[in-house]
């Protein structure tokens, strides 16, 4: 039940009828409106405008594993009891299973992380029903002929998906699925290419899906509708592509980078950093964290440590930085946005 706020003729009632003192109502007046006033600017309490619904409840856990376990025994026991020439329907009838499924848990129920599970389950079911139907087999040739009617049929499950259930998690199913059959294609027509260009690519097809999430970021700055949901998974997939891409350029072995490549990785994701806090996306940070904690570990090792006081000061600064950066972020974007001009300011997540 609702609990019932005091109103000032209340509180005035009150002292009359000699329930409570003067004193006691001012205080209790003076109590409320400080719980009811807006926290300051760049409190904590603030709330992340990079939220995203991922679940409700344990429920949704205990739902999403459930179906886990379910797709994944529904596929084994097709294997052990289906001759392999009718895996392909059985498969294909496995995918009619999850859409069922789907209709109940993301239409009716509108279950996100149950939903997720079975948004990557159609496409997987699919994917697998197109392997079996062409040649019998069950990825075992993935970059053969068969690779890009695989995953176009994995795209088309994702794209099904989308359209009925408008499930932000598949358009990064749909966007991985399209950068998957780029890539198949490639290898299968354009097999040097693809081994000589792979940065550049891998860059260009990552800026494009960074475009596209921007594309929904800037038609929500407020991050208060689904589009800022879609822009979310969106710049999950684009960000470990850009980091890779960027960073394979510059680093030989991202494990064992020399000085000077460490130097030169530090600098990059110090201007991704700053993207990041423009754009109010940490997916950038997050991807570049493997990267930065090596370039960091690099850098100590010129100091002649020893290899477990070089693992644990890596991390000591690795996480600093992190919590550091994360406890700053809204100061650390208004610095960061106070140079932009105000069209793009105002185009952008507001810093506070």
């Amino acid at each position: 039940m609702r609990a019932l706020k005091p109103s000032a003729d209340g509180l005035e009632a009150a002292v009359a009828a000699g329930v409570i003192d003067a004193g006691q109502a001012e205080r209790l007046r003076a109590f409320l409106a400080a719980r009811d006033a807006p926290p300051p600017a760049g409190a904590l309490s603030l709330p992340d405008r990079e939220g995203v619904r991922f679940v409700r409840g344990f429920h949704d856990v205990f739902m999403s594993v459930g179906l886990v376990v379910l797709l994944a025994g529904l596929r084994l026991a097709m294997s052990a009891l289906l001759p392999p020439q009718a895996l392909a329907a059985g498969i294909a009838a496995g995918a009619a299973v999850v859409w069922v499924l789907a209709e109940v848990f993301t239409r009716r129920q509108r279950l996100v992380l149950p939903s997720i599970v079975l948004a990557a389950a159609l496409s997987i079911y699919a994917a697998m029903a197109a392997s079996f139907a062409f040649d019998g087999r069950d990825f075992d040739d993935p970059l053969g002929t068969q690779a890009p009617w695989v995953i176009a049929a994995a795209l088309a499950a994702a794209a099904a998906f989308r359209l009925r259930f408008r499930l932000p998690f598949s358009v990064l199913l749909i966007a991985a699925c399209a950068i998957g059959l780029v890539l198949s294609l490639l290898g299968l027509h354009a097999e040097a290419l693809l081994e000589q260009r792979w940065r550049e690519l891998l860059l260009v097809l990552g800026l494009l899906v960074f475009a596209t999430a921007m594309a929904y970021d800037l038609r929500d700055p407020e991050r208060r509708t689904l589009a800022a949901d879609n822009g979310f998974w969106l710049h999950l997939l684009a960000a470990p592509m850009i980091v890779h891409a960027l960073l394979s350029f510059v680093v030989a072995e991202p494990a064992n980078p020399t000085s000077s490549e460490a130097a030169a990785a530090v600098g990059i994701l110090a201007a991704l950093a700053l993207v990041a806090l423009v754009v109010d996306r940490r997916a950038l940070l997050m991807s570049g964290l493997i990267y930065f904690g090596a370039a960091i570990g690099a850098l100590i090792t010129r100091a002649q440590f020893d290899s477990a006081t070089i693992f644990a000061l890596t991390l000591v600064i690795l996480g600093g930085i992190v919590v550091a950066l994360g406890a700053g972020w809204r100061p650390a974007r208004r610095l960061a946005l106070a140079p932009l001009p105000a069209s793009l300011r105002a185009a952008l997540p507001p810093s506070s």
